[in-house]
């Protein structure tokens, strides 16, 4: 009577729950193993991989409901190396002073990941030509649960590559559209490019090897690559550390730029050669054992080139809309001159390195126009002339005149620019955030695209915490009132302007118009210090510079956040506590005093 009961006791002993899972999980393992080799494409590959998916989620799902001892020494053991690869993390930071310079050196963690890319694509190029119809031949008669892991992982790059390919450039022209078309329906715009741009894909991925773009996945490489070798001597870099005590190095901007894009592209070369290089090598389309794969990889590879354009559009962008380029400022010659008159007027303007326009067309902001007229009607050297200037053929050789073209074109530029700035604050005054904070402004940097705001319950280590808002720079802004603003924040070591929540933009006004005074008193060889707006009611002007180990300390007034690593000179206009200055009567010496005469015996 008791023998069943027994036997079920020494059943569970020997074969506990746990153990029968991992007995049908290990089963099931085997039976991929042995079916795989039975596998002729990887069709098949496509139900072998949805059972691996299969049996993963399910031991996941075991684990957690009673943990497996087995799969608990597998993860620690997992811990431990991610645990050895979170000790090669990074801290980053950027320098936005340059001076006095950083030393200048790459992480080797970047050195290492180029070199693993490149072995990576000489792999896969040996593999399709010595295996032509599929390099699956390797791992269908070696490991097939680690092949079947590696295809997972393939087609999900695949996939997710072709995703950002396709609707990167549809987001783009939805952009586009609501620009054009303001808040009107465009949804059947929409459907109607998606299935177009989807549609043309698919046609030129089965028409056209992808060879081509295999190609110029390479050429972007190299030119990034050429790109990031000069040294150079730019102030802006990224700031990096392997760990908190580590020394300090700096990697300048162009080259951090031209290193992730040839990273990418290597990438990209080595994932659309695993998947669709058997073509290259003159692979029989009737015996292809990679037809998924390969259709997969021709039409990713076609999703590309469109996404590279708007690459290079947004980069060309950047770099029109850089404040760090000087663009040449332009004459705008007006009246009835001679040919002859002309083409000598444009020649001594074009001598001082200014663009020269003539004709009735439209005078554009930040054009200077000047009158040529005869010598008699020349205003050139008079204390308040009315603009545009008369001016002779004979004044354009003098360079007091030049000076005061210039000097006008300054005066324009800044106008223009408080114009813009009166709008910018306008327009971003609803986006207040209702837990105080403040306004990042720093239309001089291309990176920034507009005024940045930060929330006092904001942190510096989320990027998410800051959100642009109101219109972005280049759209408010001449791109050479900008430019100009460069100048004069450079020139007074000012990077970035941090704004409280209850300045007005009158008070910014004045603060930036007192800065740009220094510029012009000092000649731009003058740093701008707290000094320098003291008197001004109802604010508080502060200037501090960021660097490792000197943060911003305040017990009155509110502490913008920042990274630890980061080198930044920041000009903070604060909402006036009062209480902060003392007034301290300059000595005097009575020895020099004048005295009257009678007053001597």
């Amino acid at each position: 009577m008791n023998a069943i009961p027994q036997r079920l006791a020494i059943s569970r002993h020997l074969l506990p729950t746990r153990g029968l899972f991992t007995v049908f999980f290990a089963a099931g393992l085997l039976g991929l193993e042995f079916l795989g080799r039975y596998a002729s494409t990887d069709i098949h590959d496509l139900v072998g991989a949805m059972a691996l998916v299969l049996l993963s989620m399910s031991l996941v799902l075991r684990h957690r409901k009673s943990p497996l001892p087995w799969l608990r020494t597998i993860s620690s053991w997992g811990r431990s190396a991610l645990g050895g690869l979170l000790k090669l993390r990074y801290e980053f930071g950027i320098d936005l002073r340059g001076t006095p310079p950083v030393p200048r050196k790459t992480p080797r963690l970047v050195k290492s990941v180029v070199l693993g890319l490149i072995a990576w694509g000489v792999l896969s190029t040996a593999a399709w030509a010595v295996f032509p119809n599929g390099w699956r031949t390797i791992g269908v008669h070696s490991l097939y649960v680690v092949y079947l892991a590696v295809l997972i992982a393939l087609w999900a790059s695949l996939l997710t590559c072709f995703c950002i390919g396709f609707f990167v450039p549809i987001t783009l022209l939805d952009l586009c559209l609501k620009s054009w078309l303001g808040e009107t329906d465009r949804r059947g715009a929409i459907v109607a490019a998606v299935v177009g741009y989807a549609v043309l894909i698919a046609l030129i991925a089965c028409a056209v090897p992808a060879s081509a773009i295999l190609i110029l996945c390479l050429v972007v490489a190299v030119v990034a690559g050429f790109v990031y070798l000069p040294r150079g001597h730019d102030g802006i870099a990224a700031l990096w550390r392997a760990r908190p005590n580590m020394p300090i190095y700096a990697v300048p901007l162009r080259r951090v730029m031209a290193a992730s894009v040839g990273l990418v592209a290597l990438l990209m070369f080595n994932i659309l050669m695993m998947s669709c290089g058997g073509r290259l090598f003159g692979a029989a389309p009737e015996v292809d054992a990679m037809p998924i794969t390969s259709i997969l990889g021709a039409m990713t590879a076609w999703a590309m080139p469109l996404l590279l354009a708007v690459g290079g559009f947004y980069l060309f962008n950047a770099h029109r809309h850089d404040p760090a380029r000087r663009t040449k400022p332009i004459l705008r010659i007006r009246g009835t001159p001679s040919a002859q008159d002309l083409r000598t007027a444009t020649r001594l303007a074009s001598r001082w390195g200014w663009i020269v326009r003539t004709g009735p067309a439209r005078r554009e902001d930040g054009d200077v126009t000047i009158e040529l007229v005869p010598q008699e009607r020349s205003e050139a050297t008079d204390f308040d002339p009315r603009w545009p200037l008369k001016v002779s053929l004979a004044d354009l050789e003098l360079n007091d005149v030049r000076f005061r073209l210039e000097r006008r074109d300054e005066i324009q530029l800044r106008r223009h620019f408080f114009r813009g700035l009166s709008k910018l604050f306008k327009r971003a005054a609803p986006f207040k955030g209702p837990s105080g904070g403040g306004l990042w402004f720093a239309p001089h940097w291309w990176f920034f695209e507009g005024l940045t705001r930060e929330d006092s319950d904001s942190s510096a280590d989320d990027p998410s915490s800051a959100k642009t808002i109101g219109p972005p720079y280049h759209r408010v802004f001449l791109s050479r009132s900008r430019q100009h603003l460069h100048r004069v924040f450079r020139a007074t070591q000012v990077d970035m302007v941090f704004i409280e929540d209850g300045v007005s933009p009158r008070k910014v006004d004045k603060v930036l118009r007192a800065l740009m005074e220094l510029y012009d008193v000092h000649g731009g060889k003058e740093r701008a210090d707290e000094m320098h707006f003291r008197g001004m009611p109802k604010i508080r002007v502060m200037i501090h510079d960021y660097e490792p180990g000197n943060p911003f300390e305040s017990n009155s007034y509110y502490e913008p956040k920042f990274d630890d690593l980061s080198r930044v000179r920041v000009m903070h206009i604060f909402r006036d506590r009062g209480g902060h200055e003392e007034h301290i009567e300059p000595p005097a010496d009575f020895s020099w005093t004048p005295a009257p005469v009678g007053m001597l015996s």
